[in-house]
């Protein structure tokens, strides 16, 4: 989004906010404007704040409104401010051209709307004076975006075609040909396809009425392969027509489209080869366990020492057997979650402590829970999460040492984030859970590792475990859109910090 050329904004569709979720770099240049004010804040928060901009947020909250109710684009009417030129400082009048466009998620319902503000300043101030200037058709050339103007031609009273009046060279290289070859010539002698398409409608539509369009059109007529954002609108008894060709980008974004596709078939497989993987793994292992018991009941006296090698065959068995149920719950850890029930974090936490409840009592633990929110999100993936935290939390006490577990919460704003956490999903508040113990703990600068997929820090004939539950814990925590960290010192505790966005 931030690379993508034009000046954009995304909006979320959380009406009657409209909260700013990306902008383009083009936007910000253009405006002198800085992401970090922008991203997370209320479009009307941001923009309109004064009593003079009254008219312009009720047009903008209009528009947006019809998008998310139509989940069709909608062209704002031109607007007209007067702007610092970008070299003198000098104020002067610019024309601005604003389209908001939905785009919808796999569920068919808005998942945002990208706001477009297009700058027709020039093209407006061209179209006025080429009458007058032939000389400004060099400058016209020089425009990178197709620019053209239509003067319709009628039969018994309708529009059945249009005469270049005008364009320049980036529209007359569609056609092999220059401006002059062009002028005068009928459009549908050049481009004869152009009838069946809204290249052709729109234009009689914008001249007949009067009202300007904005519209996507994929131009596959004529040998030509073409993806533009087309601007009609009328002048005096002509139509102008601008273009903004996006064929690059959008043959880029069709291989991206054709990679996801393929990187999900790919996830699938591994995915199906994860669950018969398991499956043939844990078979062997059963064996060898069972086998190891009929040995030891049936031939122990004939063993000997030799009992002793098959207790430590069949704890290694164990061992393996841990590991791959570990590797298989790690592998279906989506990077979607079902987020269509809201999740009270409170009954999360009371079902692991139950699940819990013999190696707390065993361990004399005492755990203290702060009130917790309900979020959206994935009720199995936020089990595992604090079930892994408080087991880690009992796991790795100090010996002789009743451990104390604390998992308290509050609502924090994004600018109050540690500089070294960077959640998935940037919104303006977080939920802030720590999850904090006076167990052994760890060294700080271990703080990244622990996170990786089989890192352990302590002895395993000691400390049971296969190094896998903190990063089914980072992995779930990033599928909510947030982050986690820890904080630690040796043989002083350890906080690991969870942040979940609050929308």
């Amino acid at each position: 989004m931030n690379a993508m050329p034009g000046k954009h904004l995304v909006f979320l569709p959380d009406a009657p906010s409209y909260t700013i979720a990306a902008v383009s770099d083009e936007y910000l240049a253009a405006f002198s404007l800085q992401r970090e004010n922008l991203v997370g804040f209320s479009v009307f928060d941001v923009f309109f704040d004064d009593e003079q901009n009254r008219s312009s947020s009720e047009q903008l909250r209009q528009s947006l409104d019809q998008v998310l109710l139509t989940k069709q684009i909608h062209s704002m009417s031109d607007q007209r401010f007067r702007w610092p030129n970008a070299e003198t400082g000098v104020l002067e009048w610019r024309t601005w051209r604003p389209v908001n466009k939905p785009f919808v998620g796999p569920d068919q319902q808005v998942a945002g709307i990208i706001h477009s503000v297009e700058d027709i300043t020039n093209s407006v101030q061209l179209v006025e004076l080429t009458e007058s200037n032939q000389y400004l058709q060099t400058i016209i050339n020089s425009f990178k975006e197709p620019l053209q103007v239509l003067k319709p031609i009628f039969e018994n009273g309708r529009i059945i075609d249009f005469r270049f009046k005008l364009t320049n060279q980036a529209y007359a290289s569609y056609a092999n040909a220059t401006p002059e070859q062009l002028q005068g010539k009928r459009v549908g002698e050049v481009f004869p396809g152009y009838f069946e398409t809204e290249s052709f409608t729109n234009p009689v539509i914008t001249f007949t009425t009067g009202e300007p369009l904005t519209f996507e059109i994929h131009y596959d007529k004529d040998g030509l392969d073409l993806y533009n954002l087309m601007s009609t609108s009328k002048l005096d008894e002509e139509v102008v027509l601008h273009f903004t060709d996006f064929t690059r980008l959008r043959h880029l974004q069709l291989q991206l489209e054709s990679k996801i596709d393929e990187l999900k078939s790919s996830n699938d497989s591994l995915q199906q080869f994860a669950y018969v993987a398991s499956h043939d793994l844990q078979e062997p292992l059963r064996k060898v366990q069972q086998f190891g018991d009929v040995l030891k009941t049936r031939y122990k006296d004939q063993l000997g020492a030799g009992v002793e090698y098959l207790d430590r065959m069949q704890q290694a068995t164990n061992r393996m057997s841990t590991l791959i149920q570990d590797l298989l719950t790690f592998s279906r850890i989506s990077t979607q979650r079902d987020t269509s029930k809201t999740v009270n974090l409170n009954e999360i936490v009371d079902d692991v402590q139950f699940d819990l409840e013999l190696v707390i009592k065993e361990a004399g633990a005492v755990v203290s829970t702060d009130p917790l929110p309900t979020i959206p999100g994935d009720a199995l993936q936020l089990g595992q999460l604090f079930q892994n935290l408080l087991s880690n939390a009992l796991k790795f006490r100090k010996d002789g040492v009743a451990p104390e577990i604390k998992v308290r919460y509050q609502k924090v704003a994004a600018v109050q984030l540690p500089t070294a956490v960077a959640p998935a999903r940037k919104t303006a508040y977080y939920h802030h859970i720590d999850v904090s113990d006076n167990g052994i703990g760890f060294e700080q600068h271990y703080t990244d590792r622990i996170f990786q997929v089989f890192q352990r820090l302590h002895n395993r004939n000691k400390y049971a475990g296969t190094g896998i539950g903190l990063a089914i814990c980072e992995k779930v925590v990033v599928n909510h859109g947030g982050a986690i960290t820890a904080t630690s010192q040796l043989q002083k505790g350890a906080t690991f910090s969870v942040f979940l966005p609050t929308s």
